[in-house]
């Protein structure tokens, strides 16, 4: 068994490898072709081109090996039908699932090294590709003078040519505006020919000006006689040569601060995502709890100043706030103390017995995980001032009773309220100034909550992508395994070898796939469907069909001839007339 398993992996891996490179060269062609434009006349070199294409090929990978995994699987078994050695070594007794073991377990190893992939290098490789990809875009295309035509590709300069020689050098008629100084086209330089170069690694260019003049408006100055106003000096320069010198640094491609762009969801790795879906499901949910509150703000007399949010909101909010005073217990050693014990969480110590210890200077979470309640605090005041801070507080549940009385339970005085309220109404003096004030505060109210939905809507768009490229992770690794189990039973249904009707096949698939995991990445980044079943979509509608084709293949099905079907088609027929003829 051993020699059997060698051979089928030999004659596995050996077209797993080129299918995988042929896949990621297209691949990374089609993702290419989206930035061609980008590339076209900055004189980049090949080592800046072959590096972000290192980068992309990296991003393509995870999408390439399921593809070539399903090619070569294909090709493999479908070689295998064709010269009838799958026959001969079912013969012997060995079941298909036997001889297709040692390529599953190869499959399920690369499926484990795809995910690790996608986790660990492919983000790194994002990261890189997307920031030299930003450079690359800022880059300034390489200086082209054309007859007839401003060119402004040199900072505080425009220069236009009459005509350009073939040589490349040689220029006849130029005209350059000097914006150096910033006060429009007071410098003008005007010559008959030109002769530029560059020199010290396209560093800088030189131009050789002949037979021309120098134009310089200089600025306005006062004349120091009485009754003058103010004075332009224009100064005409004629030479027979000279010579400009222009830095050519801002064709450089330039290193941009790769953390900029580590915030996005491509960058990032399962940890990483977690981290922040979890952040964005904080805040969405103080987002939703503030919208209550400032609701309740502005009708005070309908609300009470306060509005209770949906029982499912508030569990939510209790959930997220409990799960962030645990994550708050986690600290470095620097906020911990010799008891290892939060240093925020300490009470803090009073300055004499006469300052009052107050409970509630520490933060909410600190009095939730402790279980401090505030009686159980003894404040070291004097009775009398104890006294006094008893009786403002009973002043205050009272007052706060009669107006939960006036307002909620009694509904004699809430009429004779609004009553009152529109006796005032009433008077035409008073009335415009209520309309046009409450019409002012309708509008604010509107706009804040349409701004606070806009930016609802926005952070939950990001959550969404953020779960689908979590999950995606996952998907794609599991994808191979999928790939596989389609790929292998049909090639021993169709025993054809080569890379001819496996590679249509296998397209055919591909292609499925493909638009299936392109459909699912829209909707959840839409909020049509879940991040995870978006995710996982493809290969749930896949698997169950390399299942089907598994179990045709150990019966020997025969469902890619024609004969097949037109055994079904012939039972058909027959029953339709048996039930006509019963009819008759």
């Amino acid at each position: 068994m051993k020699k059997l398993d060698k051979l089928i992996l030999k004659s596995f891996i050996g077209p797993f490898i080129v299918t995988f490179l042929v896949a990621v060269f297209i691949l990374l062609l089609v993702y290419m072709m989206k930035y061609f434009d980008d590339f076209i006349g900055k004189n980049l070199g090949f080592a800046v081109l072959a590096e972000l294409m290192g980068y992309f090929s990296i991003n393509q990978m995870p999408m390439a090996l399921p593809l070539a995994v399903l090619i070569s699987s294909l090709m493999t078994y479908g070689k295998l039908g064709e010269h009838f050695e799958l026959t001969a070594i079912k013969g012997a007794g060995i079941s298909l699932l036997r001889i297709i073991l040692p390529t599953f377990v190869f499959c399920v190893m690369l499926a484990i090294g795809a995910f690790l992939l996608s986790d660990r290098v492919v983000p790194t490789a994002n990261l890189k590709a997307f920031s030299l990809l930003y450079d690359i875009k800022q880059t300034k295309p390489s200086l082209d003078l054309r007859e007839g035509q401003f060119y402004n590709g040199i900072p505080k300069y425009s220069i236009k040519i009459n005509k350009k020689y073939p040589d490349g050098i040689s220029i006849k008629g130029i005209i350059i505006y000097d914006h150096t100084v910033g006060n429009g086209n007071k410098r003008v330089i005007i010559a008959d020919s030109c002769r530029m170069y560059s020199f010290m690694g396209d560093r800088y260019l030189k131009m050789d000006l002949y037979n021309g003049n120098h134009y310089i408006e200089e600025e306005k100055k006062k004349s120091g006689r009485a009754g003058k106003g103010e004075i332009s000096q224009f100064v005409r320069t004629r030479f027979a040569n000279m010579d400009l010198v222009f830095s050519l640094s801002s064709f450089d491609l330039n290193d941009t601060n790769e953390s900029l762009f580590a915030d996005n969801r491509y960058m990032k790795g399962i940890k990483a995502l977690n981290r922040s879906i979890d952040s964005m499901r904080h805040t969405l949910i103080d987002s939703k709890v503030k919208v209550y509150s400032s609701v309740a703000n502005s009708y005070a007399l309908h609300f009470g100043g306060y509005m209770e949010p949906p029982p499912s909101l508030s569990r939510e909010k209790q959930l997220a706030d409990s799960l962030r005073a645990l994550k708050e217990l986690d600290l470095p050693d620097s906020l911990r103390d010799e008891s290892n014990e939060p240093t925020f969480f300490k009470t803090p110590e009073p300055k004499n017995t006469r300052t009052q210890v107050r409970n509630d200077s520490m933060p909410v979470q600190a009095r939730v995980q402790l279980n401090i309640d505030d009686q159980k605090v003894k404040p070291s005041i004097s009775k009398k001032k104890g006294r006094n801070l008893l009786a403002q507080l009973e002043r205050k549940k009272k007052k706060k009773a009669r107006y939960d009385t006036l307002f909620i339970h009694n509904d004699s005085l809430v009429a004779r309220v609004k009553y009152q309220i529109d006796s005032i109404y009433k008077r035409l003096g008073i009335r415009d100034q209520v309309l046009s004030k409450a019409v002012g505060n309708a509008r604010n109210i509107k706009s804040t909550l349409s701004s606070t939905m806009l930016r609802m809507k926005g952070l939950k768009a990001s959550l969404d992508s953020h779960v689908v490229e979590k999950y995606k992770k996952y998907a794609q690794a599991f994808s191979c395994i999928a790939m596989f189990l389609i790929g292998a039973p049909l090639g021993a249904i169709i025993k054809r070898g080569g890379l001819g009707f496996p590679v249509i096949i296998s397209i055919f698939f591909f292609i499925i796939f493909y638009v299936l995991t392109s459909v699912g990445d829209k909707w959840a980044k839409s909020g049509v469907l879940d991040g995870l079943y978006a995710a996982w979509m493809a290969n749930a509608i896949l698997f169950p069909v390399g299942i089907f084709f598994l179990k045709q293949a150990r019966k020997d099905a025969k469902i890619f001839d024609a004969d097949f079907y037109s055994v079904w088609i012939e039972n058909i027929r027959n029953w339709w007339k048996s039930i006509t003829n019963k009819k008759s």
